[in-house]
């Protein structure tokens, strides 16, 4: 199939190629190179990426009702790519942005994510088991984040397959020139850490939600929201123990790497204790209510079928 958009002078040639983080039908080719043109200004709210503690900051993240025309939100994309960049993370190039439309023209990064990686990890050992009892016991309920990394906890830890380790430790050295740098991603997880195909690099893609920050309590959020990501991911898989061992070990191995690489690590450390227990908090107060709640919905239900059969001894 082929159809050809102008941009910027140049025609792009659409194809039907998948490449790295993106499926989309606006992959094309621009000068011979895979590019996608894809709208930054779509689904980032003035209220996208705020903290706990409110202090002001440009609000240029985009439009709330994800409309096309976001000049904020292309600025706002661009700008923190190219911080990124002189930062020495890699990032897709851009080759080209229009305001006014909000749509960019962007390297599309030849690789697999990192989510593909760790499922790629827990399917290995399925596929090579060939006893159906063992496959059953690893079989369970999916269930949430913090109920799987609790089992994961007290399962026989599996080693990292060389390709994770490798990935979570150029992760930790890019988060650590990131936050050095002062500025955080926002939008950590597993579909927007891509590794480049002919050498392995990390490449970090979704920068919708990114901002400069110097404050350690930003920095320790951005990687507890990779803690929490990978293991809600890990949750939902087949064998969600199995993939909440993998996610386990790639944060600690990236918490290691950035440890190593970073200069302002003890900050980040203290504060990322403090939003673990507040996140821990949180969910045990969520569990609780949700218990609540199930128990005020069965009384109700019982109170509605003894009604019913009050009503039905009386006809």
């Amino acid at each position: 199939m082929v159809e050809k958009t102008e941009a910027s002078g140049a025609y792009l040639q659409k194809t039907d190629v998948i490449i790295g983080a993106v499926q989309s039908s606006n992959t094309m080719t621009l000068l011979g190179r895979p590019v996608i043109v894809i709208t930054l200004g779509k689904g980032g709210g003035p209220s996208s990426g705020e903290r706990s503690h409110k202090r002001s900051r440009p609000n240029d993240v985009g439009d709330s009702s994800g409309g096309d025309g976001a000049p904020g939100g292309i600025r706002q994309v661009v700008r923190s790519m190219l911080r990124a960049q002189k930062l020495g993370v890699l990032v897709p190039l851009v080759y080209d942005a229009d305001v006014i439309s909000g749509k960019a023209v962007m390297e599309a990064v030849a690789g697999p994510r990192l989510g593909d990686l760790l499922a790629a990890a827990v399917a290995e050992p399925e596929s090579a088991s060939g006893s159906g009892a063992e496959h059953e016991q690893r079989q369970v309920e999916p269930a949430g984040a913090g109920a799987v990394a609790e089992t994961a906890a007290k399962t026989a830890l599996k080693p990292l397959p060389p390709e994770l380790d490798r990935a979570a430790t150029f992760l930790g050295r890019t988060l650590a020139k990131l936050h050095d740098g002062g500025q955080v991603h926002n939008d950590l997880r597993g579909e927007t850490v891509v590794l480049r195909e002919h050498d392995g690099a990390v490449v970090l893609t979704g920068f919708n939600r990114s901002f400069n920050t110097i404050v350690a309590l930003d920095k320790a959020q951005d990687l507890a929201a990779l803690e929490t990501a990978l293991l809600e991911e890990a949750a939902a898989a087949q064998q969600p123990q199995l993939a909440a061992s993998f996610a386990t070990q790639v944060f600690e191995k990236v918490l290691s790497s950035y440890r190593s690489s970073s200069h302002l690590w003890s900050a980040t450390h203290n504060k990322l204790a403090e939003v673990r227990r507040t996140g821990a908090r949180q969910q045990e107060q969520q569990q609780q209510q949700a218990i609540k709640r199930a128990k005020r919905d069965a009384e109700e239900a019982a109170s509605e079928e003894e009604g019913e059969k009050g009503v039905i001894a009386h006809s």
